[in-house]
């Protein structure tokens, strides 16, 4: 069954009589492809759209209005979105016209009054395009007065003459130019011969029949190719509008065939012959259109690359920024390097006169027992210093309290103090004292003695902590497999942060753990960092009662995935994802039902600082991230980026949950790197007293 071909509306809206007269003439070129609708105005258009059926075109007078509005009210429809439209206006300004433009509504506009029959030829030629867009295989084209299927028919000489290609049209002007001026020689030229040359004056021009032709300019980056298969037919011919000088230099690229013709030659054979006009004025508007064209696309280029080198000047300034921070890392770490060096001979210097210092104690100690071996108060003096050596440090209550129990005794209020500073607190002792002066400063003698040598070996202890501590510090590239007790590197952390933990309690929770398997001078690093960090943060503030809490539990077989949960920071108060209770030792060691018992180890650094804004909480993990910029710090602290990578190289999971008051970093070591994703392997069974788990 054959299909009906698809009937087209053409409306007239219009209350004039210029709409009747318009709609005669309209019916009278369309009628057999489009019905034609009279409507008196744009409301009636609208009302009946979508009854309509397809409208391919809309010719409407002045009184329908502001065209703007028109095309906001057509794009509702879909019967009249695609309609052109032409307007008959008496008017000789029109406004409010943009986005009818805009929208490809309006496509022609026809003064009134008009010749008699040219609205039946506007309308049929808007038809026919119409259907070359929206029905480009409609062979009912051709019913609308086209001539063989084309859309040129009718048109001026010059517009026909467009159309034809440039060879074509080159022929025809030579064919011009004989019939005026006779057979005309044709030039044979080699590649490389210059025809017109930049800035000199022209005086000819050149009909290139056959090859290619180049133009190109002199700048001061060289010589810049400015036309190639744009430069046209016509050679020297744009030069004579610019006061006969050559702006290019034209140049053979290929052997060429070409017609030589002067200015006067050219001039005569365009007076002669008006074909000669009408043929030259299309082949320039040709190459000027190609040139145009050209232009428009290295424009584009133009920007396209300038837009690429723009993205790669950012990518390189990133990449030179990143650069400039990975080289002031290096010299980051060679001072560090060199701080090493430095503090292990140090620590090796300090060991030999700390050493000295211990045994000229210990020789001084048995000295001093020989000599009260044969004294005749020996004993005495003997037992007081021992007593003085071993007693621990009075609080300041505690020592007012004892004088002025002493002092009600012996009734003397010097001699209570000097009783006290002895050591001797019982009363029937104080008495005794008081009665022989010379035994109370042979005890007071004794006692001096004794504090001095408890100071001593306090000092000699305090040494050797330190140069232990510095030695973990600086040797941070021992074997992975090294087990390490995570309290004693805690410690040696405390040790070397004890200059800001001054006015700083600190609170030590620590139960029973299993040693871990990695490096301790890494592990120290992270401690001294979150450590550090602890300590700045309550140096910001200025409460009284700074504390820190350090607690080290035991991790159990069911928290091993935990050790994969990286990059965690909270703002809350949540408890870490499987975390004790604080204070409490739930998590101490595999209780009854505890399976094969701790896999790891967890720390928790606590602070009741002023917290992490939640702005910065997110980021204190990225590389090179700081809050402490322009202050300068001789510490041991790593970035907490860098810490999290010595945790990641552990096989290890580092948190940060942060609200006003309460700061808690988190670590999790497993006992054996080698076996996070091995959780059903079981570990040796050691605490890092070197005892059996329970």
């Amino acid at each position: 069954m054959t299909t009906s071909p698809q009937r087209l509306v053409v409306a007239v809206v219009s209350p004039a009589s210029l709409g009747a007269q318009a709609a005669h003439e309209v019916e009278g070129a369309v009628a057999k492809v489009a019905d034609v609708v009279r409507l008196r105005s744009l409301g009636a258009l609208l009302a009946q759209a979508d009854d309509l059926g397809t409208v391919a075109l809309i010719v409407a007078t002045d009184e329908v209005g502001s065209l703007d509005d028109v095309a906001a009210a057509v794009e509702r429809f879909p019967s009249l979105r695609t309609a052109r439209l032409v307007l008959l206006t008496e008017r000789t300004e029109l406004s409010n016209i943009g986005r009818a433009i805009d929208e490809d509504l309006v496509h022609e506009v026809v003064a009134v009054p008009w010749t008699p029959g040219a609205i039946a030829t506007r309308a049929a030629a808007q038809t026919r395009r119409w259907m070359r867009d929206h029905l480009p295989d409609d062979d009912r084209r051709r019913l609308l007065g086209s001539r063989s299927g084309t859309e040129h028919s009718g048109r001026s000489p010059l517009l026909e003459t467009l159309t034809h290609s440039p060879e074509a049209l080159t022929r025809e002007l030579i064919k011009a130019c004989e019939d005026v001026l006779g057979p005309r020689p044709r030039l044979r030229l080699p590649p490389g011969v210059r025809l017109t040359h930049q800035g000199q004056a022209v005086d000819s021009v050149y009909i290139v029949v056959e090859g290619a032709v180049a133009l190109t300019r002199d700048t001061r980056v060289g010589e810049v190719i400015l036309h190639h298969a744009t430069t046209g037919r016509v050679i020297g011919l744009v030069s004579l509008a610019s006061q006969g000088r050559a702006f290019v230099t034209a140049t053979t690229t290929t052997d060429v065939d070409l017609i030589l013709l002067s200015i006067e030659q050219l001039d005569r054979a365009l007076a002669e012959n008006p074909a000669t006009e009408q043929v030259l004025a299309a082949l320039l508007i040709g190459s000027l259109t190609k040139r145009l064209s050209r232009s428009e696309v290295l424009q584009v280029e133009k920007i396209e690359l300038a837009a690429a080198l723009d993205a790669e000047k950012a990518q390189a300034q990133e990449a030179l920024e990143a650069l400039e921070q990975a080289r002031l890392e290096l010299l980051a770490q060679e001072r560090f390097a060199t701080l090493g060096e430095l503090a292990a001979g140090i620590a090796h210097e300090l060991n030999n006169p700390v050493a000295a210092l211990g045994r000229a104690a210990e020789h001084l100690r048995s000295d001093v027992a020989a000599l009260l071996a044969s004294h005749p108060s020996g004993e005495l003096i003997r037992s007081v210093g021992e007593e003085a050596r071993s007693r621990p440090a009075a609080s300041t209550r505690q020592e007012r309290q004892a004088r002025r129990a002493l002092e009600e005794v012996v009734g003397d209020r010097d001699l209570a103090r000097r009783l006290v500073a002895a050591g001797v607190g019982d009363p029937d002792d104080a008495r005794a004292l008081a009665a022989a002066p010379h035994h109370l400063e042979e005890v007071e003698h004794a006692a001096a003695i004794g504090r001095n040598e408890r100071n001593i070996e306090l000092a000699t202890r305090r040494i050797r902590g330190l140069v232990s501590s510095l030695h973990t510090y600086v040797r941070p590239e021992g074997e992975m497999d090294d087990d390490v007790d995570v309290r004693e590197v805690l410690e040696d952390a405390l040790r070397l942060t004890a200059h800001r933990l001054r006015g700083v309690e600190v609170e030590r929770d620590y139960e029973e753990v299993p040693v871990v398997r990695g490096r301790a001078g890494e592990l120290a690093q992270v401690w001294t960092n979150i450590v550090a960090n602890a300590a700045d943060a309550l140096a910001t503030t200025s409460q009284d009662d700074g504390r820190v809490v350090l607690r080290v539990r035991a991790e159990q077989a069911e928290d091993t995935e935990l050790f994969h949960t990286r990059d965690r920071q909270d703002t809350g108060g949540a408890q870490p994802p499987g975390g004790a209770e604080e204070g409490t030792g739930a998590r101490g060691g595999a209780g009854p039902g505890g399976g094969a018992g701790p896999v790891g180890v967890r720390v928790e650094v606590e602070d009741n600082g002023p917290g992490i804004s939640p702005e910065v909480l997110p980021r204190i993990f990225e590389p090179r991230f700081t809050t402490k910029h322009g202050q300068v710090r001789f510490g041991l602290g790593l970035g907490m980026g860098l810490a999290r990578s010595v945790v990641d190289a552990h096989e290890g999971a580092i948190s940060v949950e942060s609200r006003p008051g309460r700061t808690v970093v988190t670590v999790r070591l497993p006992r054996d790197p080698a076996l996070v994703n091995e959780p059903g392997r079981p570990g040796d069974g050691k605490t890092a007293d070197g005892k059996e788990d329970p």
